[in-house]
């Protein structure tokens, strides 16, 4: 019996990577980048592992939220960021 499984975007980071992030403070700190690399091919092999016919880095550099991740950076956008009202209250 198989079961239908599928992937899911955001995997958990490893608490070392979690840690490290804290104490920088700087989520895009360049001195984590090796942390990410290990979390990243980590998230990867763990995914072959289970045979899952879609493999993710598991957004472990994704530093912002979804409504955001696409506009951080922009020139556009206040320093102080924008507000996204939402109908149910979020």
């Amino acid at each position: 019996m198989t079961i239908p499984t599928e992937p899911i975007g955001s995997i958990p980071r490893p608490l070392g990577l979690i840690e490290a992030v804290t104490a920088s403070g700087d989520d895009r700190d360049p001195r984590l980048d090796g942390l990410y690399d290990e979390a990243i091919r980590d998230t990867i092999q763990r995914f072959e592992a289970t045979g899952s016919p879609v493999i993710s880095d598991g957004e472990q550099r994704k530093c912002h939220n979804f409504w955001t991740y696409s506009v951080h950076g922009l020139p556009n956008i206040a320093p102080d960021g924008f507000k996204i009202p939402f109908a149910t209250g979020h």
